[in-house]
């Protein structure tokens, strides 16, 4: 994730955990287990882990987790939420992208666009994620299972006009928009403006089948509201379910 977006989740910290999607930590972590069938004391790799929600409660199951993440500041509350709940999380600053673990996972998660979605200018638009896919399947051990969570190219293409794509505002070549973001953290505004991706199913699959990875299910995933069945149009985001070949 690029600086600005860095930055962004820094300043953000402290407040983030007041969202209302973040509100269904446990419901959540039951559908990931069920879906993943691990046991416990299986290791989790959770890539953009912001400040530990699913990596925590995934630690008070008993598993062993890992949670990478490039900003220090959702960090520092992920470390400080793990001595409040009496568990070991191994967290780890390092982009998604350049992260070497040096040991195989039973199961990789990227949730919420803590590492997937996100761009500023200088970011390859076709390498950048690919390179968080290739991770996961170097990182996991063969037959084991990942599930992913991405902004839905469905939803982008539905809500936009012609004069917008015309305008600049979404590239219809690459699935962008750049956004201006906006939080409110005691009573400041903080601002970010970034460049977010949105994928289609098919190209989803694709891409993930180069590096060696393999997609089962395609659910919907807006954060908040995980439900096994097709992917609605207007969701902000699907949920991808797989395995390393």
């Amino acid at each position: 994730m690029p600086k600005a977006w860095k930055n962004f989740f820094d300043t953000i910290a402290p407040v983030y955990e007041n969202e209302i999607f973040t509100r269904n930590t446990v419901a959540e972590v039951d559908f990931l287990l069920e879906e993943l069938q691990l046991l416990p004391g299986a290791r989790i790799l959770d890539i953009g882990c912001g400040t530990g929600r699913h990596a925590i409660e995934l630690a008070r199951r008993d598993f062993i987790v890992t949670g990478v993440d490039i900003s220090p500041g959702m960090l520092a509350v992920a470390r400080k939420n793990a001595v409040r709940a009496a568990v070991d999380v191994e967290f780890v600053e390092c982009p998604a992208q350049d992260y070497v673990a040096g040991k195989k996972f039973d199961a990789v998660i990227s949730l919420c666009e803590g590492a997937l979605c996100l761009f500023a200018d200088e970011d390859n638009i076709w390498s950048k994620d690919m390179a968080i896919f290739a991770n996961m399947a170097n990182m996991l051990e063969p037959g084991r299972p990942f599930l992913v969570t991405v902004l839905n190219a469905f939803r982008l293409i539905r809500s936009i006009t012609d004069a917008e794509a015309v305008a600049g505002d979404v590239d219809l070549f690459t699935l962008t928009t750049c956004n201006v973001n906006s939080v409110d953290v005691d009573g400041q505004q903080v601002v970010v403006e970034g460049i977010e991706r949105y994928y289609t199913p098919p190209e989803l699959v694709r891409m993930v089948s180069r590096v060696g990875l393999k997609i089962d299910k395609i659910y919907g995933g807006t954060a908040g509201s995980w439900h096994r069945g097709p992917v609605l149009l207007d969701e902000i985001e699907f949920m991808a379910i797989g395995h390393r070949k």
